[in-house]
């Protein structure tokens, strides 16, 4: 059997390194390993659950990895109580020696090897030509009994024979070690297979958020525009990327931080032991064994799923008072045929970055290979090529009142999807402003403004009124009328220079309602604009104006119109004749209805009168003794409420009266309404 041999990280240098927009990045490692090998990698602390969720382990040769460990959660103290060796910072092979007094050794001295078991360590003194000095003595004890004792000062080797205490010793140096990197925590890789191979890692971390810079290059007439743009990469990894493909991505797929490296525990149920009472043991009956006659060993044969190993028993059944033994074998599953390891090949595109689309994101795969060093940034070219625009100038009152913007139409020919970011505009050869760039498909047109034009100086007048009613709608008893409201705003542009100029005017649409009338097409439409695009000749004013109407409803319940709401209608000619006769005869039935309302009104006030009067006297009769005159008032009193009730009577039979003419003034509304359409 062989013995595993390690091999470290700068042997697995990076390959590969996929940044993305959301805050990680994609690490893809590859190097070779010969036979059994363990690979060794180190992380963060904070990494370590970011790794368990994503870690990838390819032997691409016909090997395999056998499993992956890395250090444990717990504290340095709990780690090193639990091994038997505790080594002291100073005097250490001193500090060792006699914990390992018991255990089998071999010492060098003077290129002499002696093996036996360490009896321990003493300090004595002994005189030399300098005097009395300590010494400090090994003792052994060897295999024929002898005990032998050497000065430490001359020991040339100390090898540990048992192998449990120099595992201990190994497990107690490597954890040492881990703690002096602070939060650091070592994976091991252990890979078996044959001859050399290619092995592939690749994980997924936190990662700084790769940036997009640009340049727009504006020169003369005849030159096309060029745009250049950058990546801003940051390596905050204690690695260098030497020679790695670069890949920049942009889009927000899902990620999320979940901790896999803290162990956990769940609470178990704790099932208390039943006790029980012993029980006889019960009388079996003597059974008879029925024989069959000529009959064969038969096999049943048990199949454990596709493609797996099958189990056949076997059972004999005859001659015997007793069944046989079950006898079993197993039937291997064919194995499958290995899988070649997947190559990918190198693309041959000649380009300075290749856009590839994954779904709804997109992929700047840089061509050459990249080197950024550990804990350094660097700008990444991503694009350089021309495309179609030329400056403008963009109007917008809300952005800047008196001026317009300076801008860049531009047309994205680039055939690339371009990541929003900075830009600096160079004008032959000087700067003249910066802008932003939102993210930008392939041939989609932006403007982008990047300075203000003074040399244009803008002044606008708006003006509002209203138009007369063109259309009144009479149904289910209600009338509407629609009128509009025409907004006119008036743009005088003035431009002092010496070149005339393509204008862009936003001029805004705060309502859906909104309509233009009578005024030019727009270029475009946005969200919240029109977009007019129209010349500025030099030294001139262009006067432009956009005239936009917004419908307005009113609608009035023809149940409640009264005489005023009628004559104006009718002197604004709101209705024709017919619709003019019936509404004059809703008119005088919603008069009279209003004056029975009116006159019922009056009758229960004076029934409410009449009810408070006669409380007043019921409580005066109350008062009243027996003597004459209070006899007499007491009759003068109840006449009083005799004649209110006839009142009360009148009042009532009245109410019934007029309650019943109402009903039918209010029928006739209805009636009238109900079969009442129109429109004009």
């Amino acid at each position: 059997m062989t013995t595993p041999t390690t091999t470290a990280t700068a042997a697995f240098p990076f390959t590969r390194v996929t940044l993305y927009k959301h805050g990680v990045g994609y690490f893809e490692r590859e190097g070779r390993v010969d036979g059994d090998q363990t690979l060794t990698l180190t992380f963060k602390q904070n990494e370590v659950s970011d790794v368990l969720k994503s870690l990838t382990v390819l032997d691409l040769d016909g090997g395999h990895v056998a499993s992956v460990s890395y250090d444990s959660t717990k504290p340095l103290e709990q780690l090193l109580a639990e091994v038997s060796i505790s080594i002291p910072d100073q005097n250490s092979l001193v500090g060792l020696l006699p914990q390992l007094k018991g255990a089998r050794v071999a010492l060098t001295f003077a290129n002499q090897r002696n093996e036996g078991v360490l009896l321990g360590v003493d300090a004595t003194q002994k005189r030399s030509a300098d005097g009395i000095v300590n010494v400090t003595l090994v003792s052994l004890l060897t295999d024929n009994g002898a005990v032998r004792s050497f000065e430490l000062h001359g020991l040339g080797a100390l090898e540990i024979l048992d192998p449990g205490l120099r595992r201990d010793l190994e497990f107690y140096l490597r954890t040492e070690l881990s703690a002096k990197k602070k939060d650091a925590r070592t994976f091991s890789f252990f890979t078996n297979g044959q001859g050399s191979r290619r092995v592939r890692l690749s994980y997924v971390l936190e990662a700084p958020v790769w940036k997009a810079t640009y340049r727009i290059l504006i020169g003369r007439e005849a030159e096309p525009p060029l745009i250049q743009g950058w990546a801003v990469v940051d390596n905050t990894q204690d690695e260098d990327w030497n020679g790695v493909t670069l890949s920049l991505v942009a889009g927000l797929p899902v990620s999320f931080v979940h901790d896999l490296y803290t162990p956990r525990y769940i609470r178990r149920p704790v099932v208390q032991v039943r006790e029980t009472t012993g029980v006889l043991p019960p009388e079996v009956e003597d059974g008879i064994s029925l024989e069959a006659e000529g009959e064969e060993d038969a096999e049943y044969e048990i199949t454990m799923g596709k493609d797996e190993s099958r189990a056949v028993f076997g059972y004999s059944g005859g001659g015997g008072a007793r069944p046989a033994a079950a006898k079993m074998r197993t039937l291997a599953a064919p194995a499958a045929p290995a899988r070649a390891p997947a190559v990918t090949a190198p693309s041959s595109m000649p380009a300075q970055v290749r856009e590839r689309k994954l779904g709804d994101l997109f992929e700047y795969e840089i061509e050459h290979p990249v080197t950024i060093r550990r804990n350094q940034s660097a700008l990444v070219p991503i694009v350089l090529r021309p495309f179609d625009g030329k400056p403008v100038l963009l109007h917008n009152s809300r952005t800047r009142r008196d001026n317009p913007m300076r801008a860049v139409e531009f047309h994205n020919t680039t055939g690339l999807t371009l990541e929003g970011g900075p830009v600096t505009v160079l004008e032959g050869g000087s700067y003249v402003g910066e802008a932003m760039l939102e993210t930008l498909k392939p041939d989609v047109k932006r403007l982008i403004p990047y300075a203000v034009e003074l040399s244009v100086f803008v002044l606008d007048n708006v003006e509002s009124f209203n138009e007369p009613v063109h259309k009144v709608v009479i149904r289910d008893g209600r009338l509407t009328r629609h009128s509009s409201l025409v907004l006119q705003t008036t743009y005088n542009l003035d431009n002092r220079g010496d070149a005339e100029q393509t204008a862009y005017l936003d001029h805004p649409r705060e309502m859906a309602t909104l309509t233009l009338t009578d005024s030019p097409e727009p270029a475009e439409t946005t969200e919240n604009y029109w977009r007019f695009r129209f010349a500025l000749p030099a030294k001139k004013v262009t006067r432009f104006v956009v005239k936009t109407r917004q419908t307005l409803q009113v609608t009035h319940g023809l149940a409640n119109v009264d005489l005023g709401e009628l004559t104006l209608w009718l002197e604004q000619k709101s209705v024709d004749a017919r619709t003019e006769t019936v509404l004059r005869q809703v008119v005088e039935a919603r008069r009279q209805w209003a004056q029975l309302d009116q006159a019922l009104a009056r009758l229960q006030e004076e029934r409410n009168r009449i009810h408070q009067e006669q409380g007043r006297i019921r409580e005066n009769l109350q008062s009243l003794g027996e003597s004459s005159s209070e006899k007499e008032l007491r009759e003068r009193f109840v006449r009083t409420l005799g004649g209110q009730e006839d009142r009360i009577e009148r009042i009532d039979a009245e109410t019934a009266e007029r309650a019943a003419e109402r009903d039918r003034a209010r029928q006739r509304v209805s009636e009238l309404l109900a079969g009442l359409e129109y429109e004009g």
